[in-house]
């Protein structure tokens, strides 16, 4: 059975987050802006939050998962980009290892996410075969800041 959800990619391009091996794609047109881990503002963080990032004159917080898409605290070495993704309501950076963009994944190579992986909280969608032999969880700008609400307000 087929979803919708696997094939998330409006515009054929994605970026590719790689966060400690954990590859994640998202829509490419999702991105907002790129900043360097070390340029963020890590004064008066909110809870859960690792610091701030400047976009269109405001300040959005900035996020850091770990490889299970839970908030961690500490930054690890590894985290120097961050990826600003925007929503209706404003925007957030997520701390990432690794990027790329314009990733082209075709339709025969996204999947729907296995049964026993679909849980109602996971902001994973699907799953898509990269050309390495490595598999990417396809997921949004949406469902990744709703994912971190939920843990944001536990």
């Amino acid at each position: 059975m087929s979803t919708a959800f696997a094939q998330p990619e409006t515009d054929g391009e994605a970026a590719l987050l790689d966060i400690s091996g954990l590859r994640l794609m998202l829509p490419q047109s999702e991105m907002r802006a790129l900043e360097a881990a070390t340029a963020l503002d890590t004064d008066e963080t909110k809870p859960f939050s690792v610091g701030w990032v400047r976009l269109n004159g405001e300040r959005w917080p900035v996020y850091c998962l770990s490889p299970e898409l839970s908030l961690l605290v500490v930054v690890p070495k590894e985290r120097r980009s961050c990826l600003v993704l925007g929503s209706g309501a404003g925007y957030i950076g997520i701390l990432c290892d690794e990027f790329s963009v314009g990733v082209q994944i075709p339709p025969e190579q996204r999947h729907d996410l296995p049964p026993a992986m679909r849980m109602a909280d996971t902001p994973i969608v699907g799953l898509a075969a990269l050309d390495d032999d490595e598999v990417a969880c396809i997921t949004s700008a949406e469902r990744l800041i709703e994912h971190i609400a939920r843990q944001v307000n536990l």
